[in-house]
């Protein structure tokens, strides 16, 4: 009897195929296909596969029984591969509960009611008792502070609170009617409660964002691993996404949230790009995906380029820190500012004391307690670390990827934003609307070679317009030979007769010999109405222009105009003729044109834009605008986020330009709210410290003027969540 294994689907049609008599076989990056014929192989090339039939012999089985795998103990798929979806159901994202004040506030309210009626020295030590224990529960409430502000800072103004309570029970045992002071105590120890619900309180709206984009992530993945046993058998194992390493392949099919920033490596699908995306965008091999798109048609295989913190999902939790290379230099200032700040506070401290010198030890302890109520270190810390990670985690879920907090800065200094115009502002898709022969041209003949010509230029977009229109017309494409593409310029060829072919632009046609006068009016009118216009030349006379249009995308104007509001220059850049730039620019209201560049010559201009002053930000598409975008202080990359290109300061799920100008726009914001925020508290708190110092603010006093200065300082983070998403609401 002769050896049989056990049948596999044609990918192609499904029919049962015997692996060791299938007509063809293929190896694949992830294993074997076993095809009925030539035909089944042919269409396999083509695209073609029958996913219903692949998989409608598997739905009718049983679903195999997990089994641990024994090296790893992990789960692996029965056989060949279980493609139900891993459905994540995120649920409702978890509330990070406040911390409760009312200990501390019924400890300082009874304190205060205590220190009012204290006829005895008894009274006014369960007063001050009780303001020592609503200090030591505002020290409790911010503990997770003492992180970000290190213990010093953390301490200082609880520390100042019982301090003041310590020495007004020390004036009031040598004078029997000054309990004032342990009221002022006891209210310093209820704003310092208050201080520590309201650090939490104007953190809790920039947690949820934080929190709820890493929610969204899927904990589990399948990636494709070889059988030992059987290196034939590709199979999929479940794991954990942290698991998942750079450069390892998982698999996201209909109904799955992609867990891991990655570039399509095979299949096809559709996929709603971000978490704010309401469109499905078509993903094919090579094109980028982010960490919580969720596919909504099809299966891709992935490799993962970002993973774990790295993933832009995940990474603005880290746009706070105030050290490490991709530090705001904001957020490195105010975590100076607070390291020192404490030795600072107890420098003025010690400096009040020295004062007050002569006036008794209550009254220099309690001018002591009032710097350290006064010096609002916490809400330095946050004033500068809330609005950058408010920023960095709502554009996340808007589709646009800062690289870190230093990006985001330097995003929020721009004073130049150059525009590329293919792609960017128009579509990018150019259609021919005429063909207009010269003397007693054919035209016909003219595009059949123009279309022949072009296929060396395979994938530029006036190369598929140009056969588009031929083949719509029903013109057979020449026989050229030696066709060769000139980067930005255009096409030569040798006709069928060996006559030289030049097809392109001005520039092209002019260092190839040919003079272009005779045909310069005709071009001169469409780039009037915003044509790209291309010249034929062929034995050395123009023989025909083609006139192509570009459709300005809709959004583009309203984009210009949101980086107008920021008192941003915008540039055109483009590779088009002067006239046909300009044309474009009147619809955007732009003014500055940079035309005719070749794609060396734009990376020199945005150079020449830096030396002018200010930061420079390149608005491009990956490979088209390489040089320009290296060239940029901040180089802006559509449709680039997940992917190796998406590497620079921001990257941007969709390729619309609405996007980097809401990136300019929230990036501005989060810097402005951030430096106003600082400049807040150290204005406001400098000029407190001081007058604490000198006598002016007693303890009470201090402490609540404090509040006052933090409330306003903390709302920075909130303020911007509530700004972006009335300027820059999702959209559909």
């Amino acid at each position: 009897m002769r050896p049989h294994a056990p049948p596999r689907p044609c990918p192609v049609c499904g029919s049962d195929v015997d692996p060791l008599r299938a007509g063809e076989v293929m190896l694949l990056q992830d294993g074997f296909r076993y095809l009925c014929d030539r035909d089944c192989r042919a269409r396999f090339l083509g695209g073609e596969r029958a996913h219903d039939a692949f998989y409608r012999d598997r739905a009718s089985r049983p679903p195999p029984a997990p089994r641990p795998e024994p090296t790893t103990g992990r789960i692996r798929t029965g056989d060949p591969i279980d493609l139900a979806p891993l459905l994540h159901d995120p649920g409702p994202v978890p509330v990070t509960a406040l911390p409760r004040p009312w200990l501390g506030a019924t400890a300082a309210v009874a304190a205060i009611a205590l220190a009012a009626m204290s006829t005895s020295a008894l009274l006014a030590g369960l007063s001050t008792l009780l303001t020592c224990v609503a200090a030591g529960a505002a020290l409790a409430a911010s503990w997770r502070a003492r992180a970000d502000v290190g213990w010093l800072a953390w301490a200082v103004g609880p520390a100042g609170a019982i301090l003041a309570a310590n020495a007004a029970l020390l004036a009031r045992l040598e004078d029997e009617r000054a309990w004032l002071g342990l009221v002022g105590a006891a209210v310093a120890a209820g704003a310092m409660v208050a201080r520590s619900w309201l650090d939490a309180r104007m953190r809790q709206p920039v947690d949820a964002v934080v929190r709820e984009l890493a929610h969204r992530l899927p904990p589990t993945v399948r990636v494709p691993v070889h059988d030992e046993a059987n290196p034939v058998e590709v199979k999929l194992v479940e794991v954990e996404t942290s698991r998942v390493r750079t450069g390892e392949e998982v698999l996201a099919i209909e109904r799955e949230t992609v867990a891991v920033d990655g570039i399509v490596k095979a299949g096809e699908a559709f996929a709603l790009l971000h978490p704010g995306a309401r469109t499905p965008v078509r993903r094919v091999p090579g094109d980028p995906l982010l960490a919580g798109a969720r596919i909504t048609e099809g299966a891709v295989r992935i490799m993962a380029t970002r993973v774990g913190d790295d993933r832009a999902a995940a990474r603005p939790t880290r746009f706070g820190a105030a050290s490490g290379n991709d530090a705001a230099p904001i957020a490195r200032l105010a975590g100076e500012m607070t390291r020192w700040g404490g030795i600072a506070a107890l420098a003025g401290a010690a400096l009040a004391v020295g004062m007050t010198d002569g006036s008794g030890t209550a009254a220099q302890l309690s001018a002591a307690a009032a710097v350290l109520l006064a010096a609002p270190l916490l809400a330095v810390r946050r004033s500068a670390e809330l609005p950058l990670v408010a920023a960095g985690a709502t554009s996340a879920a808007r589709g646009i990827a800062f690289h870190g907090a230093r990006a985001l800065d330097t995003a929020g200094r721009v004073r130049v934003a150059a525009l590329g115009a293919r792609g960017i502002v128009t579509e990018g898709e150019l259609e021919v609307v005429e063909i207009h022969p010269i003397d007693d041209a054919d035209p016909d003949a003219v595009l059949a070679l123009a279309a022949a010509a072009e296929a060396a230029a395979e994938g530029h977009p006036i190369a598929r317009a140009v056969q588009r229109f031929a083949e719509a017309r029903g013109i057979s494409h020449e026989s050229v030979r030696r066709a060769t593409a000139v980067v930005g310029r255009g096409v030569t060829a040798l006709a069928p007769g060996g006559e030289p072919l030049v097809i392109g632009n001005r520039r092209l046609l002019l260092d190839e010999g040919v003079s272009v006068a005779v045909a310069d009016s005709e071009a001169a009118r469409a780039e009037a109405r915003g044509h790209t216009t291309v010249f034929v030349g062929l034995g050395g006379r123009v023989r025909a222009v083609i006139s192509l249009q570009d459709t300005v995308r809709p959004g583009a104007r309203a984009a210009v105009q949101r980086i107008f509001d920021l008192h941003v220059e915008v540039v055109l850049l483009s590779g088009d003729h002067r006239t046909t730039v300009e044309a474009i620019a009147r619809n955007l209201d732009v003014g500055n044109v940079r035309a005719e560049l070749l794609p060396e010559e734009r990376g020199a201009e945005v150079q020449q834009l830096r030396e002018t002053g200010g930061a420079v930000a390149v608005v491009g598409r990956p490979s088209h605008d390489d040089l320009a975008l290296s060239a940029a202080d901040v180089p802006v990359v559509v449709g680039a986020a997940g992917g190796a290109a998406g590497e620079r300061a921001v990257a941007l799920a969709t390729d619309d330009v609405r996007d980097a100008a809401a990136a300019l726009w929230i990036a501005r914001a989060a810097r402005g709210g951030a430096w106003r925020a600082l400049g807040t508290c150290l204005g406001a708190g400098g000029l407190l410290v001081v007058a604490a110092a000198v006598g002016l603010a007693p303890p009470a006093v201090a402490a609540m003027l404090a509040l006052v200065v933090d409330s306003v300082a903390l709302a920075a983070g909130p303020r911007l969540l509530r700004r972006v998403a009335l300027r820059v609401p999702a959209r559909s």
